[in-house]
């Protein structure tokens, strides 16, 4: 956070970040600003060690780190291709970094900052560069499934615990379920047993028709306010020719209206993640249990974490399981005692017996 603090000293960047100006104005005066001169061979030292990987720009704020007040997701974070040209790739990634710098200062942040009764001027931003999990098939990168876990599950189904904990997963970015799109809900302990897949009808219904994966064209990035504007959204159909899809769907067989795991059978391919979650292929179930347990004892809080998988390794290489971020989940108790005497009966709609 002191390169934060520095650069915003330095460029005189406060009267304009806290002012009304759009979003845009802001974004463009942060991206205008440079960066203190010393990071810059840290950037270099970083490039030249890292694969071939595109690039996750994240922010990793003081109050995001806050186990009394959530500010997850209120910040951006900006995916950047990868680049052949050395000075091309440093300016992309600094360009990066100054965006979710600015991403402080609009006018969502402003709000929510104002909520939660916070003062924006005492927010520091600190910055995680990682390789994005995965692998790139013509111009597009992604990874086999993306997914969130929390340690506690709210609205537990059946045989499920509110302390078995919760997933959702999805087949590509996890910017679909960021944006609350159609993904696979399941408890770690008991993944065989899902909602969504109960009957074919159902999956037909309930599984992911949608999946987000990045442009890697470097002529693609451009920090927008909007940071997936280098994301493109596409049907699940278009992903057919992609070697991980295989591993996660299922096939229906419309004649028999039956739901056949694989994608050997001609019919329609629904992503149901059976191989993993019914067969085992990979033990994802096993690895969630044991991290929500871990994070939960450690944080000594409930936790939500988000994750990466690349099950599309070359021969000989392991499998890839990569642990994104960690946080606190915040749970505010209210405890109201009522006055049943001075309640006006007069106003009810309904009355339990």
């Amino acid at each position: 956070t002191d390169i934060f603090d520095e650069f915003m000293d330095h460029n005189n960047l406060y009267s304009a970040a806290l002012s009304d100006l759009p979003d845009n104005e802001i974004l463009n005066r942060f991206l205008a600003a440079e960066l203190p001169g010393h990071v810059y061979q840290d950037f270099y030292a970083f490039l030249a060690v890292s694969r071939n990987h595109p690039i996750a720009v994240r922010s990793s704020s003081k109050l995001e780190d806050s186990h009394y007040q959530p500010f997850a997701g209120i910040y951006s974070t900006y995916m950047v291709p990868r680049s052949e040209d050395s000075e091309q790739m440093l300016r992309m990634l600094c360009s990066a970094i100054k965006a979710v710098y600015a991403s402080v200062f609009f006018r969502a942040s402003k709000a929510y900052m104002n909520a939660t009764q916070n003062v924006i001027d005492e927010e520091k931003m600190g910055i995680v560069i990682q390789e994005i999990c995965g692998n790139e098939y013509g111009n597009l990168y992604l990874p086999t499934l993306s997914g969130v876990a929390r340690s506690i599950n709210f609205y537990p189904l059946g045989a499920e615990k509110p302390e078995d904990g919760i997933a959702t997963i999805g087949f590509g970015l996890g910017k679909l379920i960021v944006d609350g799109g159609v993904s696979l809900r399941f408890s770690p302990k008991y993944p065989k047993k899902i909602l969504q897949l109960s009957s074919p009808e159902m999956a037909l219904r309930q599984t992911q028709k949608k999946f987000y994966a990045l442009n890697t064209d470097p002529a693609s990035f451009s920090p927008q306010v909007d940071d997936g504007t280098n994301l493109v959204n596409l049907e699940i159909k278009e992903a057919y020719g992609i070697p991980d899809l295989k591993m996660v769907v299922s096939t229906y067989d419309h004649l028999n209206g039956v739901l056949n795991d694989g994608d050997a059978n001609e019919g329609i391919k629904l992503v149901t993640f059976s191989g993993i979650l019914k067969h085992n292929t990979f033990p994802l179930s096993k690895i969630l249990t044991n991290l929500l347990e871990i994070g939960k004892k450690e944080m000594n809080s409930h936790i939500e974490i988000e994750f990466a998988l690349n099950l599309n390794t070359p021969e000989g290489m392991p499998k890839m399981f990569n642990l994104l971020q960690i946080r606190p989940i915040v749970e505010e108790i209210q405890d109201e005692v009522i006055n049943w005497d001075k309640v006006d009966y007069s106003k009810e709609i309904g009355r339990a017996s």
